[in-house]
């Protein structure tokens, strides 16, 4: 496969390719144009090996969700639909630990699990998929042991278009219990679109509730190419620093779960607060989860500015 442009991202990473192109023989979701343009949304163009033969064309754009949880108790599904503009073929791609590991998936009730570190597949127009994710190759038909990691996924188009519309979704719940039901958006590598916003960046920052009964929690994905740790930053109500710390290294591809009071051990004081994880020169993406009791929710993150020189 030829890239007309590098991928920054988790192909950059590793080195290696991270995918094989969708299966050709079903929705079509290449272009037979060898001048296809896929600039207007800044995707980037690969070379489609046809089983009929030839070649065709596609744009596509990538990002990761920085956190699964397979197994045990959770229950997780990737869902994702193509646009009314054209078909899509999907690469979803299973890391743990900055290493592929291999999951059993399945698309429904009553249809067998497939196994592998990589799941690729093709949509017609307006076509819906949920892809659930049960645990770790093996450890069915139980699958007692939760699986933590991320999905770094890729989605080809026809046309830029079709592609800078493509928005996917990544669910887990707890139930029955915990009623935690839970989404977790993915982080783009780039901007391709005003519908989705880039996701990797040096510093990042949510606000939320700490107190008695309230938790915050985030999570890190390294996208940087060495082992980093990332500097975690605490403001109170009235813009102060209350808190400072740095998290354990995180592996190159890998994402790694805290409690805000796992890093920041000093007490913060009750209420409302600003958390910023920055990287310095490394690079991230960033989810935070706020817990309250029995119930749990997704906070917004942003891109944070850094501090006027």
């Amino acid at each position: 496969m030829r890239l007309k442009s590098l991928l920054w991202g988790m192909m950059a990473l590793t080195g290696t390719a991270l995918y094989a192109m969708p299966p050709t023989t079903g929705a079509q979701y290449w272009s037979t144009d060898p001048n296809l343009d896929c600039s207007a949304f800044h995707a980037l163009i690969a070379e489609v090996p046809l089983a009929s033969g030839g070649m065709g064309f596609s744009c596509f754009v990538s990002g990761t969700f920085v956190w699964m949880a397979a197994g045990g108790s959770w229950n997780t599904s990737l869902r994702v639909q193509a646009p009314a503009s054209g078909a899509i073929g999907v690469d979803y791609n299973f890391y743990q630990d900055g290493q592929r590991i291999s999951m059993d998936t399945t698309s429904g009730s009553g249809v067998s699990p497939k196994s592998g570190n990589l799941l690729e597949f093709a949509l017609n127009a307006n076509q819906p998929s949920e892809i659930h994710l049960l645990g770790a190759t093996g450890s069915g038909p139980q699958y007692a042991t939760t699986q933590t990691g991320f999905v770094y996924a890729l989605f080809f188009c026809a046309d830029a278009a079709t592609c800078a519309s493509v928005l996917p979704q990544l669910m887990f719940s707890f139930a029955p219990i915990k009623p935690w039901s839970l989404s977790v958006p993915i982080s783009w590598d780039s901007s391709f679109s005003a519908f989705q916003p880039k996701g990797i960046g040096p510093r990042w920052s949510a606000a939320g509730i700490s107190d008695a009964t309230h938790l915050i929690s985030f999570v890190v994905c390294n996208q940087s190419r060495v082992a980093s740790t990332f500097t975690v930053r605490v403001f109170d109500a009235n813009g102060s620093l209350v808190g400072e710390s740095t998290t354990p290294s995180i592996v190159v591809a890998g994402s790694q779960g805290f409690l805000l009071t796992d890093v920041i051990r000093t007490p913060l004081p009750a209420g409302i607060l600003k958390v910023t994880i920055d990287g310095g020169p490394n690079i991230s993406s960033v989810a935070f989860l706020q817990f309250e009791g029995d119930s749990a929710t997704n906070l917004q993150v942003a891109y944070d500015s850094p501090p006027q020189a």
